[in-house]
């Protein structure tokens, strides 16, 4: 989970640098420092690991007795025992001193590292808490220099899915990720507890390779003792104010002054047992973190004392305020700051949106129960087409609804989501369309929306019609205010590659009523397919912004969707992950968000796959199984994510199914999904048929902007390096770079799997060049074609791991080897790994260190 803050703490102590990691209780703070300990005798460093406990930090010298010192000099205390270790840490050698949870040592201990270090100067790599310190014990001082400080974050969603992964021995499901996710707080500890204590308590269950739950919770009497510990030494107040806003919920810090005092508050945020959420107009929301602990205050042994507790608090609590919709940011660089700041708060942001959302659900659900109108079903059913469906609540609605003198456009919404829904829940396509037909016969008003909506579910569902033109043409809206035929003309041109004439479409439209939701996704697609990428990312991201605002999670998710492609194209590959972590935290949306959802999911897959190999489960496996293999938009399909992640004994077959599968793209008439998918596997692998296809497709639709990046896959293809060098020294920075990037990587790696060396070589050689002008970011995906990695030595294992964060003559002097040599373990790692890059030598080799390889 923490290769990245590991391989730092290894580059920091290599330069004579101390480091200091903070992480709260479970952060995984401890497994750091083990393996920054490993990784140091690994390079032939001597290490004196000790560490601290809150049993014992009032026995002297309990903790320096880890040393084996024998008790040597502690008759002269602290000072005494200090020479004898500083005469150990003289000797000749590289050392270096590791102290597991320092604010718990005891103080003669903590004295004696304190005095050796600061004569010897040798590195010390310590792990505290992350709360303010409060010893006055000097290693706790921020005056020690040289000093870095690493501090460990909570864990994102697809870390999560990864921990349990490697913890249940299956992936998990969308569902139990994200559950685990909400409650642990992405705290690495409880990730491993609240999974093993499931798996115990059987509330799981595995399905075709996947764990998902077998319930709606994941509380059991294993995890007492695990929040206990984690709410060890809390005052009678502390414990009081905690048990008060677990039975509250979130709310409004302004609310809750009458029930639970400033100090007390800031005492358990301190703990991290408190977590504080801006919403849109700026109210701070106070929450209980990790939600595993609310779990715990309402479980059996504490509902007796709970019900009092929320009777008095609901008489003395203020309402929630009101929010305020605020304007939309002007500007990229701002959103993108909203972007960061919005991932830093943290799975509480994230829960008080999902409990919002559940907030709106049970409101809605409500107002039909009373009154079971066609306008209040209505109103119930836009929830469903972003927020998570609850069958049994949708077949109610559908079946009870008294749909006598209703008003005709309240009725239209009901069909059309009752079309969507038979769909969605295993239907026939005709079965849809049948109740489009009856809807378009009871109110002939609504006709022309009724048909376009049919044709809307054929094409996304199974081709594009071949008279779509003069049947679009031929309807007449008598609601024009709906906006239902300008935004589904707007998505069915974007599949087929017209974006400017979609923009034309939503240009017409009279209104969005009904629409509302859609259209702002059709627009920022169309903005993206049309090449205007930061306009495209900048209405997405304000587009996401708002849909959260109005608990609107259809538009989060689409939007999401349009922004994540905009931010791969550009590079800009972290917040793209940070918006579809976003996303996948929520769980599974409603049924027309579910396909976008499934598209997130497999793009996050692919990155997965590139930066951590097939031997971490990638998060396309997640996307339900039953999908369509070609879908009308980037991902939608699973055929080309199954296709990529194959692993291919020749490369040709890869390209034959390649171009094959994009004329079923075309044949359906889905183009712009052709076209994307050509350009990335032609990124994978530039075979003649995939190369040919692609440069047909484009010439055919009139795209000339991708020019460069064909001529360089033709070189590339016919392996003529010098012209390679020609075009690459000429290349002039496009929305292709990280495609480029990614062929000559692959090649590389193919030419290396195949025992090419000599192309390999070349092609590297002229590859370096161009990534100097163009440093990638990342490891970038290849094709599988075989050519299993061989074994490394022990020394070579060892260079590579140094390879990571050294330079080749800080590596020969730390092994006493000439530079030559180590130059030459190193370019036999790489050919033997199939790896392309020091770094990705270095994960290769950790990797392997990990699973025993």
């Amino acid at each position: 989970m923490f290769e990245e803050e590991a391989r730092r703490a290894l580059a920091y102590v290599a330069r004579g640098v101390s480091v200091r990691i903070v992480g709260g209780p479970g952060s995984g703070k401890s497994t750091v420092l083990q393996s920054i300990a490993a990784g140091l005798e690994k390079a032939g460093v001597r290490v004196y690991s000790l560490s601290g406990s809150r049993l014992l930090n009032e026995t002297p010298f309990a903790g320096i007795g880890a040393l084996g010192l024998e008790g040597r000099g502690q008759e002269n205390g602290p000072l005494g025992v200090a020479n004898v270790f500083a005469e150990r840490l003289a000797r000749r050698g590289p050392r270096a001193i590791v102290v597991d949870d320092i604010d718990e040592l005891d103080k003669e201990s903590a004295a004696v590292i304190d005095i050796v270090q600061t004569r010897t100067q040798r590195p010390l790599v310590v792990t505290l808490d992350d709360a303010p310190l409060y010893s006055g014990a000097s290693v706790f001082t921020p005056a020690r220099w040289p000093e870095a400080t690493i501090r460990l974050s909570p864990l994102h969603y697809d870390q999560v899915n990864k921990l349990l992964a490697q913890t249940l021995g299956s992936p998990p499901d969308v569902d139990l990720t994200t559950a685990v996710l909400m409650k642990s707080g992405g705290n690495p500890r409880l990730v491993v507890r609240i999974a093993q204590s499931a798996e115990l308590s059987k509330q799981l269950v595995l399905h075709d390779g996947q764990w998902s739950m077998s319930g709606q919770t994941l509380w059991n009497e294993y995890l007492q003792s695990t929040v206990q510990a984690l709410l060890h030494g809390l005052s009678a107040d502390e414990w009081t104010g905690l048990h008060t806003l677990s039975a509250v919920g979130a709310r409004p810090l302004g609310s809750l002054q009458p029930i639970v005092e400033a100090g007390i508050l800031d005492r358990l945020e301190t703990r991290g047992l408190v977590a504080l959420t801006e919403d849109s107009s700026g109210a701070i929301w106070v929450d209980v973190s990790p939600h595993i602990v609310v779990d715990y205050f309402r479980h059996a042994h504490a509902r007796s004392s709970r019900r009092v507790l929320a009777d008095r608090i609901s008489r003395e609590i203020d309402s929630p305020v009101q929010r305020v919709k605020s304007s939309s940011p002007e500007f990229l660089a701002e959103l993108i700051r909203d972007l960061r700041s919005e991932a830093g708060r943290g799975t509480a942001a994230t829960r008080h949106f999902q409990e919002q959302l559940r907030d709106l659900e049970e409101s809605q659900f409500g107002v039909w129960d009373s009154e079971r109108t066609m306008s209040s079903a209505a109103a119930f059913l836009k929830f469903y087409w972003g927020g998570p469906i609850d069958p049994s609540r949708i077949e109610q609605v559908f079946s009870e609804t008294e749909a006598v003198g209703a008003d005709s456009g309240n009725h239209f919404f009901f069909a059309m989501t009752r079309a969507l829904w038979a769909i969605v829940n295993g239907g026939q396509l005709a079965v849809a369309t049948g109740i489009l037909q009856a809807i378009g016969q009871a109110h002939p008003d609504w006709k022309a929306e009724a048909q376009a909506f049919a044709l809307y579910l054929e094409a996304s569902f199974d081709r594009m019609p071949s008279n779509l033109d003069e049947t679009l043409d031929g309807l007449s809206s008598q609601h024009p205010e709906s906006g239902v035929l300008p935004v589904i003309r707007g998505i069915l041109e974007l599949y087929r590659f017209d974006a400017q004439a979609a923009l034309l479409a939503l240009d017409s439209a009279d209104g969005f009523e009904i629409a509302a939701s859609m259209e702002p996704f059709v627009r920022g697609l169309a903005l993206h397919i049309a090449g205007h990428g930061e306009e495209a990312l900048i209405f997405s991201l304000s587009q996401r912004a708002a849909a959260r605002r109005r608990l609107d999670q259809f538009g989060f998710v689409a939007n999401s969707y349009v922004a994540v492609l905009a931010m791969t194209q550009q590079g800009l590959s972290e917040e793209a992950d940070r918006v579809m972590a976003s996303v996948f935290a929520l769980g599974r949306p409603g049924f027309l968000a579910n396909f976008l959802h499934d598209a997130l999911l497999r793009i996050a897959g692919l990155r997965v796959l590139a930066s951590s190999g097939k031997n971490v489960p990638s998060l396309g496996i997640q996307a339900r199984k039953d999908g369509a293999d070609i879908g009308p938009l980037p991902g939608t399909g699973k055929a080309v994510y199954e296709l990529v992640t194959r692993k291919y004994a020749d490369p040709a077959d890869f390209d034959e199914k390649a171009a094959e599968l994009v004329e079923q793209q075309l044949d359906r008439g889905y183009i712009t999904e052709a076209v994307y998918a050509s350009l990335f596997m032609l990124s994978l692998y530039p075979g003649h048929k995939i190369l040919e296809t692609t440069q047909r497709l484009l010439q055919e639709n009139g795209v000339n902007t991708h020019a460069q990046f064909l001529a360089i896959a033709g070189a590339v293809r016919d392996r003529d390096h010098q012209l390679l060098k020609i075009l690459l020294d000429q290349y002039e920075a496009d929305l292709d770079l990280p495609a480029i990037t990614r062929l000559l990587k692959s090649t590389s790696r193919r030419y290396l799997h195949k025992r090419h060396y000599g192309l390999a070589k070349t092609l590297q050689q002229i590859a370096s060049v161009f990534e100097n002008r163009f440093p990638s970011q990342g490891e970038q995906l290849t094709l599988d074609t075989g050519g299993r990695p061989q074994g490394l030595t022990a020394r070579e294992k060892e260079i590579a791991i140094l390879a990571g964060s050294q330079h080749n003559p800080e590596i020969a002097a730390l092994l006493g080897i000439s530079t030559r040599t180590v130059e030459n373990h190193i370019s036999r790692a790489l050919g033997k790994t199939g790896t392309t890059t020091r770094q990705a030598l270095y994960e290769h080799a950790r990797n392997s260190q990990t699973n025993g390889g």
